[in-house]
């Protein structure tokens, strides 16, 4: 079927032949692209116009199947998961998304190429709020159907939601790393081929991340743990910064929260500060076929019961995302969040572990209750391994 045959839906699959396209590219299976490969096809390359529209043609052909795909699984979930307000606004946006591609016409001039670039970035743009949707979709479910495993519960059957949100972000990280290199190659930077740093530091986007986290910490509690950076901070590797900001920030801003509200839960009298609160540690090692990254901190540990639970989605050790949720639209209803939420959607650890694992790291997490919790990041030095695309 092509675009200049007839005209498919705008908001979604709202016919028997748009469901037939969506499954007919969902049935296809996506091509798998190492980090090397673009970084090295993005060095080859002047940023010709011939590159870019050999680029956008891929695109054109690729994005259809990797959206396709989350449409039907959207589609498809079990238990009335599908039909809930917030699940079904996020499949629609991917319906959508696929059909604008589709009906776009294979871009084989400069000018084509060029619109398309810029539908992407509008459709880029579009998806920036699936996290929250997706988050809110979660909170549609009774929190007291997710057992401990982090599945749900129906009718004495069980689901493994947390595979799918896997799957779901996995492809969601691989879709925008693929736009967002497309659209960067328009606009070179020094020291950069696309969205990928050329010589990366990792201690440095620590740096940044550091800043960030401690920022947001003592507007909510005041005070923000020191952070030490330890070991070989001056490596570096092609890779993408804003990936690793992500992880940075999300696992220090887990940290320093435990740290201040261990100590002042523990010894409630003191004056806790930068200068008494036990300091969070950030180790730098590099292998040969890895860069290994250790944070650690003394907020206390988590249960061996809740280490199960780390990854499913729905485990935080800051209270209900519900109310969380809540928090902050009550706060936005007064006009703007007066108080950061530091943690409680239940989404920073295991996605931090997606953007690890995108192009074949991963994350692991070893905690000692009673003292505190070491995070282990590994990042593929070479970034040459194959990531298998759900």
């Amino acid at each position: 079927l092509r675009p200049n045959v007839r005209y498919m839906s705008i908001d979604g699959a709202d016919s028997d032949e748009d469901t037939t396209e969506i499954m007919f590219y969902a049935r296809r299976s996506p091509a798998t692209i190492t980090l090397r490969e673009m970084y090295e096809y993005g060095c080859s390359t002047d940023h010709s116009k011939r590159t870019l529209l050999l680029a956008a043609q891929f695109l054109h052909e690729e994005l259809p199947v990797r959206l396709a795909r989350r449409a039907k699984e959207l589609k498809s979930l079990p238990f009335g998961l599908n039909n809930t307000a917030s699940i079904t606004g996020v499949r629609k946006l991917y319906e959508r998304s696929f059909f604008r591609i589709r009906r776009f016409p294979r871009p084989n001039s400069s000018e084509l190429e060029e619109r398309f670039t810029e539908m992407l970035e509008d459709i880029k743009n579009e998806h920036s709020n699936v996290q929250a949707s997706v988050a809110r979709g979660l909170q549609e479910l009774n929190e007291g159907r997710i057992d401990k495993k982090g599945r749900l519960i129906h009718a004495g059957m069980h689901y493994n939601f947390g595979q799918f949100l896997d799957r779901f972000y996995l492809s969601r990280v691989g879709v925008r790393v693929l736009i967002g290199q497309h659209i960067m190659l328009h606009h070179p930077q020094e020291g950069f081929i696309g969205i990928i740093q050329t010589e990366c530091q990792p201690a440095f986007v620590c740096g940044h991340a550091i800043e960030d986290a401690q920022h947001i910490c003592r507007m909510r509690y005041k005070t923000a743990p020191a952070v030490r950076l330890e070991g070989d901070t001056e490596m570096e590797l092609p890779y993408i910064p804003e990936h690793l900001h992500y992880i940075f920030f999300e696992l220090l801003k887990n940290s320093m929260r435990a740290v201040v509200e261990r100590y002042r839960r523990e010894q409630p009298d003191v004056e806790w500060d930068e200068t008494n609160l036990p300091p969070i540690s950030v180790v730098f090692a590099e292998g040969e076929e890895d860069v290994a990254i250790k944070i650690s901190d003394k907020g206390g540990g988590i249960p061996r019961s809740g280490m199960e639970r780390l990854w499913t989605y729905s485990f935080t050790t800051a209270g209900k995302t519900s109310d969380m949720i809540k928090q902050l639209e009550l706060e936005q209803g007064d006009g703007g969040a007066k108080t950061p939420i530091m943690a409680g959607f239940a989404h920073g650890l295991p996605l931090s572990r997606i953007h690890a694992r995108a192009f074949g790291g991963d994350l692991e997490v070893l905690s000692m209750q009673g003292n505190g919790t070491d995070v282990y990041i590994h990042i593929s030095k070479l970034g040459d391994r194959q990531v298998p695309v759900p």
